[in-house]
């Protein structure tokens, strides 16, 4: 678990978000912009090495790279800017992927996240709090996500993570460029496209979360309009073996 902190403004926010990692037993801490300060250290009391070990990073999208979800907290909600999680619903999420790779983007302590680092983050997660007053000191929320993340209840826990294969990033990334090549290859596309079908099913695909065997078949079924529409597949991989037939083994049988 990553938490990822875009351009820290205020000294001791930094320093105080590595005391709560500590607190929550989180200790990966990564920085866009520039890296820890003197009072951020005093502020990270018994939590320095968190600090000593941040990684500091040039942009978000350097940040988040080699990541298999990632969840960005903001005050922000509305036409363009949907809210995916209550901080409760995103301790579900994330507890239903044991395994992956998880960022938490928190943005600027002045603006947040910039429209075009939002895009990099497919998933939204909203603190409820005083419509005249809804913005949060930084480290307060991060404190708040991680005491989420921490707190699940353990039967729950282990009552979503029993049998879950999830998809890592790059199958989860692999299967929207697939899904994409079809969209290209059957004409879907318009001359004046008013969506971003891109980033539509990469937030559709993070929030479906699919195991393996959905992946699959998701692969399966576009591969099949493929078929329908052109008269050729595609290809796509069965059980680590290249396949581009018109009409598909069954996984099972291969």
């Amino acid at each position: 678990m990553a938490v990822i902190l875009v351009e820290p403004i205020y000294g001791g926010n930094v320093g105080a978000v590595a005391r709560i990692m500590h607190n929550f037993c989180f200790s990966d801490l990564r920085i866009v912009g520039k890296a820890p300060e003197k009072n951020d250290f005093y502020l990270a009391m018994h939590s320095e090495q968190i600090l000593e070990n941040a990684v500091t990073y040039t942009s978000l999208a350097e940040a988040i790279q080699g990541l298999d979800r990632i969840i960005a907290f903001s005050r922000r909600v509305g036409k363009n800017k949907p809210v995916d999680f209550t901080p409760r619903q995103m301790a579900k999420y994330v507890q239903s992927l044991p395994k992956a790779k998880i960022g938490l983007v928190f943005g600027r302590e002045t603006y947040g996240l910039t429209d075009l680092e939002a895009e990099l983050c497919p998933l939204r997660c909203h603190f409820l709090a005083n419509p005249a007053f809804p913005s949060l000191n930084l480290a307060q929320a991060v404190a708040l996500a991680l005491w989420e993340i921490y707190s699940f209840p353990l039967e729950e826990e282990q009552s979503i993570n029993k049998h879950y294969n999830a998809a890592s990033g790059k199958e989860i990334n692999d299967l929207g460029k697939y899904i994409l090549a079809v969209m290209h290859s059957t004409g879907f596309f318009q001359k004046k496209e008013t969506v971003n079908w891109e980033a539509f099913l990469a937030k559709m695909l993070a929030e479906l979360n699919p195991d393996k065997n959905m992946l699959y078949r998701l692969k399966q079924m576009f591969n099949r309009f493929n078929v329908l529409v052109t008269g050729k597949g595609l290809g796509y991989i069965i059980n680590e073996q290249p396949h581009s037939d018109g009409e598909e083994p069954d996984q099972r049988k291969t």
